[in-house]
């Protein structure tokens, strides 16, 4: 029977220039596992969020058993049998298990008072009923990531979840743990459980899944039975490399000319472990080189975002710019002498929002106006426009940054980080929100700043860019670095995805 339809799914997300779903389409029968595949950026987890009530689409209908679900709204996705387990664990830590569970409905005794040992003991049926590794009475703050992502699983079929959507399960999770996780799901969908399991690593999806949907730029481009298909099918469908030409915009930026300049590293990592149980990882880029390191969600991309730019200090390893600790070299320093950093969460990490843009623009330039020059302003605002200039930034320099659009917000964290070069630069996702223009207007940056001797490392999800712009290419599967070797042509979308996968050894 089925249970889950979804039909001609649309999503435009206006303020990034997005089309994340256009006219998608799936359906999900009683004890079906189907798995959802795709690059970064091919539509997933906005599909996901949508049938879970959690985005409003544009257009497109979602069915539960034949009705109609109201789009963007949670509450009528729960209660028409829709579980959501993100990828982030949205448990209140100091909470127990048994009480998230219970939390927004709480049994009550005598209809009057919140009863603990009801919630304790519904629980523990749930937790026996499916086998659940837990404890109804551990806090929450004390169980490990698989356990958390047991309590998710197991908080969905509280409120009812006949229909269970994961996005990204085991992006925490060791290789135990996921197939731990695995034997946990084989036993929902033996009871008749539906399960959309979002996720890129191939190597897991024909372990558990039925059926795979392949989705690309927000499209569904093929549905196969797991049975079969194989890794490096499944790797092919999902390159977008696979059946057009990279156009990547930094592609444009080659022309620039690539090579690293002689001498010793200006950026150099070591011994650095990105996760669990993972083997350290070791890079370098010299000055006047484009290292690009690329990865999907959940393997490390972010965690080494963290450490490479200074926000946080690795317990194991070590991170040098020019030879001496990251540590060691004061904030102020760092960032205003040595390196440019724009962060992938640019509204939390990049950007002062409530600030005007002359004020963004400026910010690690502060020592270079006088004291008068902060009275009028019309220096700085001289200052603010210069900067802006090479990336288009259509906004005055006193307007406030909250009011511009995403696209806008990303030319204002380059046109700060690009305007001047620097020992080393960061850049993670860089290209995110912008027009094709506007991209070969930052591609051409970049380029110039690493041929006057910047040492870049570029962290992307996306492919295209990765081998559209870098001398070098790395990338992590788990935390590990799964290939690594020049951009020479060696290294194809496809084969580049089958390491990002777990698809090679």
């Amino acid at each position: 029977m089925e249970l889950l339809s979804a039909s001609g799914i649309r999503k435009y997300y206006r303020d990034t220039l997005t089309l994340a779903n256009d006219g998608v389409f799936l359906s999900l029968i009683e004890g079906e596992t189907r798995a959802v595949v795709g690059e970064n950026g091919a539509g997933k987890s906005t599909l996901a969020r949508v049938l879970a009530g959690l985005v409003h689409q544009d257009s497109g209908e979602v069915r539960v058993r034949g009705r109609r679900v109201r789009p963007g709204s949670v509450r009528e996705a729960e209660a028409a049998g829709i579980g959501f387990v993100p990828q982030s664990s949205l448990l209140a830590e100091g909470l127990t298990v048994a009480e998230n569970l219970a939390l927004g409905r709480e049994p009550r005794s005598l209809g009057l008072f919140v009863s603990r040992r009801k919630a304790y003991v519904e629980t523990a049926m749930l937790v026996e009923r499916f086998g659940f590794r837990l404890d109804p009475d551990s806090l929450v703050s004390s169980l490990t990531a698989a356990e958390r992502r047991h309590a998710e699983i197991a908080r969905a079929l509280a409120r009812g979840g006949e229909i269970l959507i994961l996005d990204e399960p085991t992006s925490i999770l060791s290789e135990s743990e996921s197939a731990k996780l695995f034997e946990l799901l084989s036993r929902l969908s033996s009871a008749g459980k539906a399960i959309l399991l979002i996720t890129h690593r191939l190597s897991e999806v024909l372990k558990i899944a039925d059926s795979v949907t392949v989705l690309r730029d927000g499209r569904v481009i093929a549905e196969v039975p797991a049975d079969g298909a194989d890794e490096a099918e499944l790797s092919s469908l999902m390159a977008r490399g696979a059946t057009r030409p990279r156009t990547s915009a930094l592609s444009l930026a080659a022309a620039a000319g690539m090579g690293a300049c002689a001498g010793p590293p200006a950026l150099e990592i070591r011994g650095l472990r990105l996760a669990a149980g993972a083997r350290p990882i070791n890079l370098s880029v010299s000055p006047g080189e484009v290292l690009a390191v690329t990865a999907l969600a959940g393997n490390g991309l972010g965690r080494l975002e963290d450490f490479a730019s200074g926000l946080r200090t690795p317990d194991e390893g070590e991170v040098l710019v020019g030879g001496a600790s990251l540590s060691s070299i004061p904030r102020d320093r760092l960032r205003s002498e040595l390196m440019g950093y724009a962060p992938a969460d640019r509204e939390r990490r990049g950007l002062c929002l409530p600030a005007t843009a002359r004020d963004n623009l400026l910010a690690l330039r502060r020592r270079e106006f006088r004291a008068r020059d902060w009275i009028g302003g019309r220096r700085r605002d001289e200052a603010a426009r210069e900067a802006a200039a090479p990336l288009s930034l259509e906004a005055k320099p006193r307007q406030v940054a909250a009011s511009l659009s995403g696209g806008n917000r990303q030319r204002l964290l380059l046109a700060r980080e690009l305007d001047r070069p620097r020992a080393v630069l960061v850049l993670a996702e860089p290209l995110q929100g912008l027009d094709l223009a506007t991209q070969a207007e930052a591609a051409l940056l970049i380029r110039e700043l690493a041929a006057k001797g910047s040492a870049v490392l570029l962290l992307v999800s996306s492919i295209e860019e990765a081998l559209g712009s870098a001398d070098r290419v790395m990338a992590l599967y788990r935390g590990e670095t799964a290939f690594e070797g020049a951009n020479e042509g060696s290294p194809t979308a496809a084969s580049l995805l089958a390491a990002m996968t777990g698809a090679v050894a």
